[in-house]
């Protein structure tokens, strides 16, 4: 009975080990009329390498009215747009906020017409094109200051404007923080195309209010649930 036990205690650890690596890396689901970022393109947080971030405001609109419900494939609703401030004074107002992945600058300034309480913004086209033909977009909003140029093109990484509160030509009518969403074929402008689920961002996922992460820095490993014997770890104890 002794021996059933012991070689019993690693498949119940790899098990457990299993569920918490997939819970930890589960994706958040698409909800009709949304669509999920493939894998393959890899994108890294708004924000430069080794900065310290906080997700203010997760999916839906519990957390602000803003990030609405995905109604159609032909709407870009912001569902599944992130509010994101860095972990520092005042939020890291002015502080740096970078492109998350390759491609061309298609709209940077204030927002005009119906996303004008967007304030100042940069809507980036990326060079990423899925399998289906599909191509990729990703908005800042409610920036401080813009430093890019319509017709640019960054990498991921580069410095695309600042932090901040920014919205109907006010710079700062909220609190400081990026609102950060992507879409997929919403075109050379805003508007259209689908809501898309951002992750993973940086390999973090199940992105959820309160989370702390630090840009490009991949999330720790899970820990097993159970404590793993001694004797199971060097083989049966004699």
């Amino acid at each position: 009975m002794r021996l059933e036990r012991l070689l019993l205690v690693p498949a119940v650890v790899a098990l457990a080990t299993a569920i918490l690596a997939e819970q930890a890396s589960a994706r958040t689901l698409a909800r009709r009329g949304a669509a999920r970022k493939p894998r393959t393109f890899e994108i890294q947080p708004p924000f430069p390498c080794g900065t310290e971030f906080k997700v203010s405001c997760g999916y839906g609109p519990r957390c602000s009215p803003a990030h609405k419900r995905v109604r159609s494939k032909t709407s870009t609703p912001d569902y599944y747009a992130l509010d994101l401030v860095r972990v520092a004074p005042d939020n890291g107002a002015g502080k740096s906020v970078v492109a998350v992945a390759a491609g061309v600058v298609r709209h940077a300034g204030w927002a005009r017409r119906g996303w004008a309480p967007y304030g100042k913004i940069v809507f980036i086209e990326h060079e990423f094109v899925d399998r289906d033909g599909k191509h990729y977009q990703s908005l800042y909003a409610h920036l401080d200051s813009v430093t890019v140029r319509e017709g640019e093109r960054v990498e991921a990484g580069t410095p695309i404007g600042t932090l901040g509160g920014s919205s109907k030509f006010r710079r700062h009518r909220y609190g400081p923080h990026l609102h950060f969403a992507m879409y997929r074929d919403a075109g050379s402008t805003l508007g259209g195309g689908q809501a898309v689920v951002p992750e993973p961002i940086g390999g973090a996922e199940d992105l959820q209010r309160g989370m702390r992460l630090v840009a490009c820095e991949k999330p720790a490993t899970p820990v097993a649930l159970f404590p793993v014997p001694a004797d199971a770890r060097g083989g049966l104890s004699k």
